[in-house]
């Protein structure tokens, strides 16, 4: 049995991930950690726990202590703010050099550390960085089945990498013009920390963007593209985030030039030759059918696309995504590579849909 530990276990993804892990069988939990509700029982704090799985309804919140963690576990959940999983990596190889880590937050998502430090501050072990894989678990399986260290993609590249990436593999974008990505969030994507603009009273019938040059996300998704330009230089991506009154789901929609000679079934085989066989990525034959409800509380990745009919427009491609921002953004995603790291099916444990309504 697989011995896991997830610290910061209190904020959404973290809940949301011991949610997940209480419906399996095939793994014990050792640690929960929380600052905030150090020393209380899990059921205390989430009544919605009183009633599960025996491993879970026991727990209590502990205070972080690395040997004991890294003593009692295969594998450890990171679920904490950028900055602080960077700072406790070494402990943990310290008393255990095999432990796998999959980190939720942002500290191991850029290959370039230049690029993290300008948007997030001083890492704190930049040594360790080119150790781990990027956990997009649907586009890179092989590599993180090999891997020990995983870092989780963040919700919204998440949303729009899916539907990205097989184009940019084949060649089918036009790399001269730019990529433009429009997401709506729900308000939990800000986690839960109080703060008056994500209000009940402040949020309820409203929309809004925000950060909309600067978000943190975008470099993220601007360094994955870039990846497929053999001199690093990829098509400008403009990206603007929204968030909604709603409380879970992200929904994605990018515009974009294809290359010439493209078309709608060539954009259909690829999506076909890279997700086919995914237990969580479907192509939709309709963007009106992609509806963050449909993929609520889950790890899939709903996509459809449509191209241009007149004679101006015959190039360009409107591509439309849905995930669930605490399940394929965060929580089920990691649950996803942890799968995929010790040689499990992919879709072991998760839940293959959302229910309706």
């Amino acid at each position: 049995m697989v011995k896991v530990s997830v610290v910061g276990a209190s904020g959404y993804s973290g809940i949301y991930l011991l949610y997940a892990l209480s419906l399996r069988s095939d793994l014990s939990i050792s640690f929960i950690t929380s600052r905030s509700s150090e020393g209380l029982r899990l059921k205390d704090v989430f009544p919605s726990f009183t009633k599960t799985s025996s491993h879970l309804s026991g727990l209590n919140f502990t205070r972080y202590d690395e040997k004991e963690i890294a003593k009692n576990s295969d594998a450890v959940f990171f679920c904490l703010p950028h900055g602080e999983s960077s700072s406790l990596v070494k402990g943990l190889l310290k008393h255990n050099k095999n432990i796998k880590i999959i980190d939720i937050g942002a500290d191991f998502r850029f290959k370039n550390i230049k690029i993290y430090e300008e948007f997030y501050g001083k890492h704190s072990s930049p040594d360790l960085n080119d150790s781990f894989v990027y956990g997009l678990a649907d586009v890179f399986p092989e590599k993180i089945k090999n891997a020990q260290f995983i870092s989780n993609p963040g919700c919204y590249p998440t949303g729009a990498l899916i539907p990205l990436l097989p184009l940019f593999h084949k060649n089918a974008v036009d790399e001269y013009s730019p990529v433009i990505i429009d997401s709506l969030s729900g308000i939990s994507g800000a986690g839960r920390g109080l703060k008056t603009e994500n209000l009940y009273c402040e949020m309820e019938g409203s929309a809004k963007a925000y950060n909309i040059w600067s978000h943190r996300h975008l470099p993220e998704i601007r360094e994955k593209i870039e990846f497929f330009f053999s001199d690093g230089i990829g098509p400008r991506v403009l990206f603007t985030p929204h968030v909604i009154p709603s409380v879970r789901g992200i929904l994605t929609t990018v515009y974009l030039k294809l290359a010439n000679g493209i078309s709608e079934e060539t954009v259909s085989g690829i999506y076909e030759s890279f997700y086919g066989k995914s237990p969580f990525v479907s192509v939709l034959d309709d963007p009106s059918k992609v509806d963050v409800k449909n993929t609520a509380f889950s790890n899939n990745c709903h996509i459809a696309f449509e191209k241009g009919k007149s004679d101006e427009e015959e190039r360009f491609l409107k591509i439309v995504s849905a995930i669930d921002n605490l399940g394929k953004g965060a929580s089920l995603q990691a649950l996803q590579n942890f799968n995929l790291m010790f040689g499990l099916a992919q879709d072991s444990g998760i839940p293959p849909f959302s229910p309706y309504p």
